[in-house]
């Protein structure tokens, strides 16, 4: 066997190995996220704490995203407690299929999927770099849906890795904030373990609406928004301010 095939083979063979450690490893990341202190248009954007805790679960070619919605109580027919279970935001990007799920931004209480390609984030490449958790990180930034963004990314942990609907830099977002202050994620600590088994996903029966429909979705849900909080007596400027989203499209 001449060299160059004898080279080519074990370039092969290092290709196959170092592939088959990253499936049977799982990076897992704690986020701080932080957001405006207002109740928006979106359920999942109400903010009565300024923070929370996000959880990124990233193996194989998938990236699970949740977000703590409280506890769901399990009580017995005379109503006593049998069990508490947590509930949660969740954004899904499948890489190979090229598309994100995210209950994460969804009216009150609506049970169906947002779906999304992945071309969503036209992210320019900046000059500065600076050390997030021990890792190098780069600098990028974009403007999505009315809001300017900054993103710290590393390229030195062989996963993909991203708080919310984020993607399009070649590896794990450490940090990302909006440049207007109105919301933040920073990673607080991360690890990269043996992969166990796929993050149960309790929504695979929902209905998946697409972009237009979820349009619709919310400016019905404004309307009825917009009525209740002037029954209620609020200002013009209250109610502005309790519109908020993060995603600011136009529903009028």
């Amino acid at each position: 066997m001449k060299t160059g095939k004898i080279t080519t083979l074990l370039l092969v063979l290092i290709t196959i190995s170092v592939s088959l450690s990253a499936q049977e490893k799982e990076l897992y990341l704690k986020y701080k996220y932080t957001q405006s202190n207002t109740m928006g248009l979106i359920y999942s954007e109400c903010s009565f704490m300024e923070g929370g805790t996000i959880e990124v679960f990233s193996y194989g070619n998938k990236m699970v995203s949740r977000k703590p919605n409280g506890v769901s109580n399990i009580l017995d027919e005379d109503g006593k407690l049998i069990a508490s279970d947590s509930v949660y935001y969740y954004t899904v990007i499948d890489y190979p299929k090229g598309y994100l799920l995210i209950t994460d931004d969804l009216p009150t209480y609506t049970k169906f999927l947002l779906k999304e390609p992945l071309n969503l984030f036209e992210w320019k490449p900046g000059m500065d770099t600076k050390k997030i958790l021990g890792y190098t990180c780069l600098k990028a930034t974009c403007n999505f849906r009315g809001r300017d963004y900054v993103a710290w990314f590393t390229r030195d942990i062989p996963f993909k890795a991203t708080p919310w609907k984020f993607h399009g830099l070649p590896g794990a977002i450490l940090e990302v904030y909006s440049t207007d202050g109105y919301c933040s994620w920073v990673a607080e600590s991360l690890e990269i373990r043996p992969f166990k088994k796929e993050i149960e996903l309790p929504f695979y029966e929902w209905d998946i609406v697409d972009m237009d429909t979820y349009i619709k979705i919310l400016k019905k849900k404004k309307k009825s928004y917009i009525e209740m909080y002037k029954r209620w007596g609020y200002s013009e400027e209250q109610i502005s301010m309790k519109l908020r989203t993060i995603e600011k499209f136009d529903l009028d």
